[in-house]
């Protein structure tokens, strides 16, 4: 399929490694123009100087790189055809960030629904989608519409996982709020499944300890990189969908709750400065 992607642009977040930079190089492999986003700047660099591609360098943790990152995406690509969204991780702090926000919460959701918003126009020109790399673990996670604020900023006896999993929550239910805001944009999110890089970065020595035992069982960073440019590509319905590696799923129950999702909205709104209304 080399070159059936010529005059497609591609936004691919946390690419500077794993998934996201496996993505990126069969992106490029088919021929598509690639922006390569990640937050070091040596690695970041280094994936798109062996594509071809440009090389864009934020951290989600702060948000005035998100709108730096955003512009520099809008002058350097008026028009995108996919926005592959793959930034994200487990945070240990528990301090708040710059912003006054939950890290998990802003890098996995906040973050990301921003940078969604601000690429709106630019995938509204090239007829553009967005898939978003979620993780399965959100089904364990709660989130209630009356207190939404107070809970994505508590970080009170839960371990980093426990954060990371109701962000991913948060993140999807934005996603889900979004597409009925903007539904001429189809909006997905996959589970890539357990993927060898990222096994275990929870739990420390224990963590290393069951990646090296498990890792026959795990996903490679290039099939979970497939499963997303399938999703990417294909001329299947996406829009408001769940996967699994590429098989639609059932989320959790939570994150089809539309007040939920409004409330989430709200909250996300009021600490982007109302930027979610230009959306």
């Amino acid at each position: 399929m080399t070159g059936d992607l010529a005059g497609r642009t591609i936004v691919v977040t946390g690419s500077s490694s794993g998934t996201g930079a496996a993505a990126a190089r069969i992106f490029a492999a088919r021929g598509a123009t690639v922006a390569v986003v990640g937050r070091s700047p040596r690695r970041t660099h280094a994936v798109a100087e062996e594509i071809g591609a440009s090389a864009h360098v934020a951290d989600f943790a702060r948000l005035a790189d998100v709108r730096r990152l955003a512009s520099e995406l809008r002058e350097a690509h008026p028009v995108i055809h996919v926005l592959a969204g793959n930034a994200g991780g487990a945070i240990p702090a528990t301090t708040a960030t710059e912003d006054g926000v939950e890290p998990n919460y802003q890098v996995n959701a906040l973050a990301p629904i921003l940078l969604i918003t601000l690429l709106t126009p630019a995938l509204q020109a090239g007829n553009g989608r967005i898939v978003s790399t979620s993780s399965r673990s959100h089904k364990g996670a709660t989130l209630d519409a009356a207190r939404v604020g107070a809970q994505l900023d508590d970080v009170r006896g839960l371990t980093p996982h426990r954060r990371y999993a109701r962000a991913k929550l948060a993140a999807l239910l934005l996603h889900r709020a979004y597409a009925t805001r903007r539904p001429d944009v189809p909006i997905a999110d996959f589970h890539p499944g357990i993927v060898a890089t990222d096994f275990g970065r929870y739990l420390g020595t224990l963590g290393a300890v069951a990646k090296v035992v498990s890792a026959p069982f795990l996903a490679s960073p290039h099939t979970a990189a497939e499963r997303l440019v399938h999703l990417a590509t294909t001329t299947d319905p996406i829009a408001g969908g769940y996967f699994h590696h590429t098989i639609p799923a059932a989320p959790n129950p939570l994150a089809l709750d539309p007040r939920l999702a409004d409330a989430v909205w709200a909250d996300a709104n009021a600490r982007l400065g109302h930027a979610l209304d230009r959306s």
